[in-house]
C-alpha cells in the first residue's frame, strides 16, 4: 500500500479504537458516510476489533457481525489493524484453548509483516511521506501483558532496527512523519493508567502504561517519532509532545513525540468519564462523554492536521495542526 511519492498528495487515514457491535451504532453510521463520499483514503483501527470476546457464547457470530458492518469500508479502502486486548481469546470454555494467542485475529486480518513469525501482531510500511509503524502492545516484549505467548518473534528488537531504518537522513527526507499505532497508550490521564501525571501499571483496569514507557519512550524520543496513536482507554485525549512525564513543547516543531488516545469507538463496556485531577501538563483535552472517531490528513512534508468528532451528533470536538519546519 505504497502511495508512489510523484503522485502524493494531501490525504486522510480514519482513526479510531475499541468499537465493537454494541453502542458503536453511531460512529459506525458516521465513519460510513463519510467512506461512502470518499473522505478518506485508508483506515486504522487501533485495536478491541470486535469485542467478540465480551460475547461469550456468540464469538464467531459476533466477528461476522462486526464484518457485515463494516462492509461498506472494508469492501473499499485497506482496514489496518493492531491487536488489542480483547483479540487474545474466547471465552467460551469450548473455544478458548483453539482461540488464545490471537488466532482468530490472524486468521481474520492479513497485515503487510515481512517477518512470518510475527504474522499481523506488529509490522511496519510506507505510504506516501510517512512511515507507519504498527506495534503489538500485547505480547512480544518483556513484561508484555500476554508474554511470549503465541511466539511472535522479539518485537523490541525489530522495532529498534524499523525505526533506525525509518530515521536515516537520506530515508527522513523521503518520508519526514514517522507515526506509530498501538492499543494500549503510555500517556493517559484517565484513573488507573497515570497518577500526579507519571504512568502506572494497574491490574484492576488493566493497564501497563509504566510498562510501556520504561520500554518504548526512549526508543520514540530517540528516533523521533512524531505521533502516537492508542486506543484502551475508553475515552479520547489529546496530548501534548511529552517525554519523561514531562510537556516538551506544543505543535509547532514539537519537540518529542505525542500520543493520541482514541479509544471510545463504541463498545459493549461503555465510555471512560474517570479523570485523574488535576489534569496533568501535558494533557491538552479530554472527552469521555460520547463515543467517536478521528481524520489524521498530512497534508504535505511539514503540515498534518488531526480533528475529533463526537459520534452522536457529529460534531467537532478538538482539533490541532501540527508544524515542522
Amino acid at each position: 500500500m505504497t502511495q508512489p511519492l510523484k503522485e502524493a498528495g494531501p490525504f486522510t487515514i480514519g482513526i479510531w479504537g475499541d468499537m465493537g457491535i454494541t453502542n458503536s451504532e453511531n460512529t459506525m453510521a458516521r465513519v460510513i458516510e463519510r467512506g461512502q463520499k470518499g473522505e478518506f483514503d485508508w483506515i486504522f483501527h487501533v485495536g478491541d476489533i470486535s469485542y467478540a470476546d465480551d460475547h461469550v457464547f456468540s464469538f464467531q457470530s459476533t466477528w461476522n457481525s462486526f464484518f457485515q458492518s463494516m462492509q461498506p469500508l472494508m469492501t473499499r479502502y485497506p482496514y489496518m489493524v493492531v491487536p488489542g486486548n480483547h483479540e487474545w481469546a474466547s471465552r467460551d470454555p469450548f473455544l478458548y484453548f483453539a482461540t488464545r494467542n490471537f488466532v482468530v485475529y490472524n486468521h481474520r486480518f492479513m497485515m503487510p509483516s515481512a517477518n512470518p513469525q510475527a504474522q499481523s501482531m506488529y509490522y511496519s510500511f510506507d505510504y506516501a511521506n510517512v512511515h507507519i509503524i504498527s506495534m503489538s502492545t500485547e505480547t512480544s516484549y518483556p513484561n508484555a501483558p500476554y508474554g511470549s505467548a503465541g511466539d511472535f518473534g522479539d518485537e523490541l528488537a525489530w522495532l529498534e532496527a524499523d525505526l533506525q531504518e525509518a530515521n536515516l537522513p537520506e530515508n527522513r527526507k523521503i518520508r519526514p512523519w514517522i507515526i506509530v499505532m498501538g492499543h494500549r497508550p503510555i500517556y493517559s490521564s484517565a484513573v488507573g493508567y497515570s497518577k500526579n501525571g507519571v504512568p502506572i501499571n494497574s491490574i484492576l483496569h488493566p493497564s501497563n502504561s509504566l510498562t510501556l514507557q520504561e520500554t518504548f519512550e526512549d526508543l520514540f524520543y530517540k528516533y523521533h517519532v512524531d505521533i502516537a496513536f492508542n486506543g484502551h482507554v475508553h475515552s479520547y485525549e489529546r496530548n501534548y509532545p511529552t517525554y519523561k512525564n514531562k510537556r516538551t513543547s506544543g505543535y509547532e516543531n514539537p519537540k518529542s513525540t505525542f500520543n493520541i488516545v482514541i479509544g471510545n469507538g463504541g463498545n459493549i463496556e461503555g465510555k471512560e468519564q474517570d479523570w485523574t485531577t488535576p489534569q496533568p501538563e501535558w494533557s491538552g483535552f479530554r472527552f469521555g462523554s460520547d463515543y467517536g472517531y478521528g481524520l489524521l490528513t498530512i497534508s504535505n512534508d511539514t503540515h498534518l492536521e488531526w480533528s475529533f468528532y463526537s459520534a452522536s451528533d457529529n460534531v467537532l470536538r478538538d482539533q490541532v495542526n501540527v508544524v515542522k519546519n
